[in-house]
């Protein structure tokens, strides 16, 4: 048993004698990694891939890898890495990013190998760089038509559509790769902004009719025309359609102040959610919350919606609480000429809850093509509970009714509102429609009642 393990020691000793002389093994002494024959380029393009070759060896150990890193100034702005698996002769590339606002100057392009035991060997190359001059880029709309944009005389990097485009577009722009090495550059909108590399529909909006020309900035990334509207300091995001849109949680009482809304002095200004004194100060009136305010180019409004805590359109809840919605005609915001609600889910028109629980719409009596928001001879409306077609209040369902109803107006058996036989109302005369659900929404006390 002696003479069995004095045999084992030595045979052990032999082998971790065996390990350390091994230089393939992890871990070991340093290797020796060698770049020679290096090619790089002196000169190249923003948008390029840059093209290098080198000749790497390590006499000591295995070779792992060898990284093309790109610095501007301080910063690695991008890298390529190539698996070295045996001495030798190795070729690839790396892409030089196209960023805004960035000059033409010298980058340094690092050479960076390394063997298995994390030795390396590191050569810098100064490469200067330069913007693409280019003759025209294309605007890629989204229909799928594509725009030639061409450079403008007065400035290398501005570029402009050849011909008119519509009020409002959306598409994303491609520079074409610029001279032996290039790439297509794309240009989109991401994170509130304009970003190369992505295709994400950029919108240009003109709040002046066509003709006007598209232009896009490949230094500065600037585009125009873009109208710019902001409410309380903050940017309004845009509509399909070319409508501005904020979401914003407000209290009773808080002021709006609108800034770059054109001709906002003349906006009709809803009297259940916004109060507008003598000065033009406007505050908001309706209970605290959250809620969503379109600036309406085309009917020239605010239009006021409720948002649940999710910043979706609000729906009436069992206690009452949410949001009652209108559909139907002879009734409308901001006027009966431009604003009827017809029995189009997405557009019906919410009341505003100047109350918990308690939903207001304040309205007008006028003729069909008037500025009212009712018509004095006509009309066909009912309340949802929602904005669009789902839960909806019937005539069996008020607990109560009173104001002028049914002298004036009646409640149908369907729930729908219109006039009562003979009976008009009076042009010009302010009538206040109220439902209270403090009760809950399966108790609703309806009223309609001329303003004193």
């Amino acid at each position: 048993m002696q003479k069995i393990f004095l045999l084992v020691i030595p045979a052990l000793l032999c082998f971790f004698t065996n390990c350390k002389k091994d230089n393939n093994d992890f871990p070991g002494t340093p290797g020796n990694p060698q770049i020679t024959s290096s090619q790089v380029p002196e000169q190249a393009f923003f948008g390029d891939s840059i093209s290098f070759s080198a000749n790497v060896s390590d006499p000591l150990v295995p070779l792992s890898t060898l990284k093309a890193q790109l610095f501007f100034g301080e910063d690695m702005v991008s890298q390529t890495t190539i698996r070295t698996k045996a001495d030798g002769h190795y070729a690839g590339k790396v892409f030089v990013p196209f960023l805004k606002n960035i000059p033409n100057g010298k980058a340094t392009l690092k050479l960076v190998l390394q063997d298995i035991h994390f030795t390396k060997k590191e050569e810098e190359h100064q490469v200067t760089l330069s913007r693409p001059q280019y003759s025209y880029l294309y605007l890629v709309t989204e229909n799928g038509d594509s725009l030639k944009m061409l450079r403008s005389e007065e400035n290398t990097y501005l570029f402009r559509t050849a011909t008119s485009a519509p009020q409002i577009i959306k598409g994303y722009i491609v520079a074409p790769a610029f001279g032996n090495n290039g790439n297509n550059i794309n240009f989109g909108w991401g994170g509130g902004t304009i970003k190369e590399n992505i295709k994400n529909p950029i919108t240009f909006l003109s709040l002046q009719s066509s003709p006007y020309n598209i232009q896009f900035n490949t230094f500065t990334y600037e585009r125009s025309p873009f109208a710019s509207y902001k409410l309380n300091d903050k940017e309004m995001s845009f509509t399909a359609d070319g409508h501005f849109f904020i979401d914003l949680n407000l209290n009773t009482g808080d002021e709006l102040k609108a800034e770059g809304v054109q001709d906002f002095d003349q906006y009709w200004i809803d009297p259940d959610f916004l109060k507008k004194d003598a000065s033009g100060k406007i505050t908001f009136s309706a209970i605290s919350g959250k809620y969503r305010i379109v600036a309406d180019r085309d009917k020239k409004y605010l239009n006021v919606l409720t948002l649940n805590a999710s910043g979706e359109k609000a729906t009436l809840q069992p206690d009452g609480s949410g949001a009652i919605w209108i559909a139907g005609w002879g009734i409308a915001k901001p006027g009966m000429n431009n604003g009827q609600p017809g029995w189009s889910p997405g557009k019906m028109l919410c009341m505003a809850p100047v109350k918990p629980k308690v939903y207001q719409m304040t309205i007008t009596a006028s003729t069909e093509k008037g500025n009212g928001q009712i018509r004095t001879d006509y009309f066909d409306f009912k309340f949802f509970f929602q904005d669009g077609w789902g839960g909806e209040y019937r005539g069996p369902d008020y607990a109560e009714t009173k104001g002028i109803i049914p002298e004036i107006v009646t409640v149908q058996e369907s729930g729908n509102l219109g006039l009562s036989s003979g009976k008009q109302l009076t042009e010009g005369k302010v009538y206040i429609i109220s439902i209270d659900c403090t009760e809950g929404r399966e108790k609703p006390k309806l009223e309609i009642k001329e303003k004193i």
